[in-house]
């Protein structure tokens, strides 16, 4: 097993790792929505208990949308072999901020900048399980020798490269998610016209790009992270 070794996304193992990395990194992701959009003054998601970095609060059990987004959604999407695919979302009001457009583009960003604190602890994870192994695992043994290392290990990987490829996602400057309201801020009113006509499609629109050009790109983005996990294994002494 080399070090960037994991274990098939469809094992049983690998299915239930992905599944935690998934709920870890919405957490993180919808949290700091949550947590920006209070802070700059509306108080919605707080009110409805979302201000938080639980996982379960992101998840509306009372409505069939969030169960079948959140929870189905990725459950099969990893189960069929694939990496965890779904949607959460945090309720904003932007009539709630002093500067409606400025404050909704930093509560946007808060998302991936969740998912880059959820990739920088995956690193921290992977790491350690590297470190752990280097010192104490005995000569001619590979890190899947050692349960608890082997998970450390296959979790700090998925961490990192859901979380690079989810905040690299939201960042496309596309309605409907967290870069198309990035974007917003900086249009002018034409830009804003075309942007507020074509937000109901947003998703199709997403969608849609995805299914044409996206491949490529994930894939790249795929790439960057396993580069930088082999850093980081490198630097490990």
């Amino acid at each position: 097993m080399t070090m960037l070794a994991v274990g098939g996304i469809a094992d049983p193992t690998g299915i239930v790792l992905w599944l935690v990395a998934w709920f870890v990194t919405i957490g993180l992701h919808e949290g700091g929505h949550a947590w920006v959009a209070w802070w700059l003054g509306d108080d919605t998601a707080y009110l409805l208990g979302k201000r938080s970095i639980n996982p379960l609060r992101h998840i509306d059990f009372k409505d069939q949308k969030s169960l079948i987004y959140t929870v189905a959604m990725p459950v099969i999407s990893t189960i069929a072999g694939f990496l965890p695919m779904g949607l959460a979302w945090v309720p904003v009001n932007p009539s709630k901020f002093r500067h409606p457009t400025r404050d909704m583009a930093i509560t946007s960003a808060a998302g991936p900048a969740g998912n880059l604190v959820g990739a920088i602890l995956g690193a921290a994870v992977f790491v350690l399980a590297v470190y752990l192994f280097r010192k104490t695992g005995q000569p001619g043994t590979q890190i899947s020798d050692y349960i608890s290392l082997s998970l450390l290990y296959e979790f700090g990987v998925r961490m990192v490269l859901l979380n690079i490829l989810l905040g690299v996602v939201n960042l496309v400057p596309l309605p409907g998610v967290d870069g198309g309201a990035i974007l917003y801020h900086f249009m002018n009113y034409r830009g804003r016209q075309l942007y507020d006509r074509l937000a109901p499609y947003g998703l199709m629109i997403f969608i849609l790009v995805v299914i044409t050009v996206g491949r490529p790109l994930l894939g790249s983005v795929m790439e960057f992270g396993v580069a930088v996990l082999e850093k980081l294994s490198n630097l490990v002494s």
